[in-house]
């Protein structure tokens, strides 16, 4: 009857196409572009009919291809059926293929009478029924133009039974190419997602806190594994171990998608601890296990069944990454910012493969690589935040390498330092400081082995103490020098009487001055309260007072004026000895100079002096600043802020 009623439809109108059973594509232009068998096809549940018997009147359904049995009627998933679809083509057609990428899960092909293609073993007994994970490409012959095809299905082993994928019908040069294409976007996938893995995986043991990475790094191989099994019907780990069962690749391919719905919520979890609720995560990694539990168990049409719980898993493990993920971002986490972004631009792949997977709410969608992208369009966040941590690093690392590099020219500069202020030092302690020591000493014995007398010492005593006095003074600037470039200076700002340190300080070297016949005398009669450093201010005038009776000679003048106006204070200390020349004037004002000169009577210095009270002026904000003409004399300026 079935029969029957398709023949007169095609007598009736051969050149359109009828929706049942029939497709009229005798004006298809297959040059362009193929076509797309989708559509209803006959169907004869429960039996495996050969070509011989629909040369008797048959009964039979409709059904929709490409779907599961099971989801279009009141059909058991196990068992067996028949498919049949008849072509009107153009008469003078060649070269054209019908390609089947996948059928659910044993079959058998007829055309036009010919048996031209069988996948796995095809009977209605289980115990004889194999199954098969194949594509099947099928050669129409030339120059005809109605073809039947008849397709036998058998399954006992998959949840999903029938024609499960749209058939092709084009030439066959054109899908042996799309196929070449096909199988070149799903290794690229794959290769993609295994790079990614392996590159997750050292990251995961590389870094002490790096479980984050080995979740995401599973999810990449669970997603590749899947690709490379069954996807687009490349088959290409099926096609490289043909001795592995088809159970087995189901299996690894199911027990992946299952476990990847807690990888995905404890990559979360692990990537943001502080914020990631962590009693949810129990719930998701019991889940899936029993999920994986049940693939281990069962066949396949049992565990395939769960698949919708799997996908339940995903939906519910991503809003646990949304909460979570925004939970730290609130929390002032950037990175949190960045892997939201990934979760949601991807979660539209991943929802439309449910949708596409789903056994209550099913929908058909062509393209085949949404979960691949969607993987691939997150982890692409992921690479760019791990691009720009190590971005970051290198900056940071580049500044740790130029603080480093400042930090050992610091500390080589203050060895350098550190051993001129050594080599300085032991200089002026073996001469400057031993000098007048070992004269000292030498009086002593003298007076002490009886060489010199009572008399003759006592005559001494005013030459010993003034080459004390020197001694003394000539150990504070070195103690003052020594801390200053060792410590730097420490500067302590205090009231005092300005009078009184003038008279201590020339009441300290009227001795020196005596034993030279030198006139030192000071202008300072009445109080002068200042505010400055005390010990700067007497370390200056000692060194000014010490240097101005070195060079001036006998019966010369060294005199101290202080002149006092509202915004400065003026210390001046003139003597009419030997003078400096322009050359000598210059070099002594500047400021690294300790060039040492001798007095009029041979008087030795260090050389330290001047150096030390311009740079002692220099930071309670005063200045030193020389006038001097050869053989006239010299004037010592101090300049004060009031």
């Amino acid at each position: 009857m079935c029969t029957l009623l398709v023949g007169l439809l095609t007598l009736q109108a051969l050149s359109q196409p009828i929706g049942k059973g029939v497709i009229d594509l005798s004006n298809h232009n297959f040059n362009k572009d193929g076509h797309l068998l989708s559509g209803e096809w006959e169907f004869y549940w429960n039996k495996l009919l050969s070509p011989a018997d629909f040369n008797s009147p048959l009964q039979c359904q409709w059904i929709s291809v490409p779907s599961s049995w099971d989801r279009e009627g009141n059909y058991s998933v196990l068992g067996s059926a028949t498919y049949r679809i008849r072509l009107k083509l153009p008469p003078d057609q060649s070269g054209l293929a019908l390609y089947f990428p996948i059928i659910n899960s044993a079959a058998k092909i007829w055309v036009n009478n010919e048996l031209v293609k069988t996948t796995g073993s095809v009977s209605s007994d289980p115990s004889k029924y194999s199954a098969q994970l194949s594509g099947s490409l099928i050669l129409i012959p030339e120059k005809i133009s109605n073809v039947s095809i008849i397709v036998q299905v058998v399954n006992y082993t998959y949840f999903s039974a029938g024609i499960a994928s749209t058939p092709r019908l084009n030439r066959l040069s054109a899908i042996l190419a799309q196929q070449e294409g096909n199988n070149g976007i799903e290794n690229f996938f794959a290769g993609c997602l295994i790079a990614l893995f392996i590159y997750q995986l050292i990251l995961y043991f590389l870094f002490h806190q790096g479980k984050p990475y080995l979740w995401l790094a599973l999810i990449c191989m669970g997603v590749a594994l899947r690709a490379l099994i069954v996807h687009g019907g490349s088959f290409l780990l099926p096609n490289l171990f043909p001795q592995v069962s088809w159970e087995i690749w189901k299996k690894i391919e199911f027990g992946n998608v299952y476990a990847i719905s807690a990888f995905f919520p404890l990559y979360v979890y692990h990537l943001f601890p502080d914020h990631a609720p962590k009693k949810l995560i129990w719930v998701f990694v019991i889940v899936a296990s029993l999920l994986c539990l049940t693939v281990l168990a069962t066949p396949q049409y049992v565990y395939g069944r769960l698949l919708d719980v799997c996908h339940v898993m995903l939906l519910l493990g991503f809003i646990y990454a949304v909460f979570s993920i925004r939970k730290a971002w609130k929390a002032g986490s950037q990175d949190a910012r960045i892997i939201l972004t990934g979760v949601l631009a991807s979660f539209p792949f991943i929802a439309a493969e449910i949708l596409k997977n789903s056994t209550f709410f099913p929908f058909n969608f062509e393209f085949k690589y949404l979960v691949e992208l969607g993987v691939l369009v997150f982890l692409m966040f992921q690479v760019y935040l791990l691009a720009s941590h190590y971005a970051k690093s290198y900056r940071s690392l580049e500044v740790l390498n130029k603080n480093l590099e400042k930090t050992i020219h610091e500390r080589t500069s203050e060895l350098v330092t550190t051993n001129a202020v050594k080599d300085r030092l032991l200089s002026v302690v073996s001469h400057d400081v031993k000098s007048p020591l070992n004269s000292l000493q030498g009086i002593l014995k003298l007076f002490n082995t009886g060489s010199i007398k009572q008399e003759e010492l006592s005559q001494l005593t005013q030459q010993i103490e003034g080459e004390l006095s020197k001694t003394s003074m000539l150990v504070d600037n070195i103690l003052y020098w020594t801390a200053s470039q060792l410590k730097g200076i420490h500067i302590s700002v205090e009231k005092f009487d300005l009078a009184v340190v003038v008279e201590e300080n020339t009441q300290l070297f009227q001795t020196i001055a005596r034993n030279k016949k030198i006139k030192l005398t000071h202008n300072m009669n009445n109080r002068l309260i200042i505010q400055s450093d005390k010990n700067i201010i007497n370390l200056v005038l000692r060194n000014l007072l010490s240097n101005a009776i070195k060079f001036s000679f006998e019966g010369g003048a060294v005199n101290v004026t202080v002149k006092s106006t509202n915004d400065l204070l003026t210390i001046e200390v003139r003597d009419n000895g030997v003078g400096m020349d322009i050359e000598t004037l210059q070099s002594l004002t500047q400021i690294k100079t300790t060039k040492s000169s001798a007095g009029t009577t041979r008087e030795k210095g260090t050389g330290l002096g001047l150096a030390l009270c311009r740079e002692y002026l220099q930071q309670v904000g005063g200045r030193l600043s020389i006038e001097s003409l050869k053989g006239k004399g010299s004037t010592f300026i101090i300049e004060l802020p009031q």
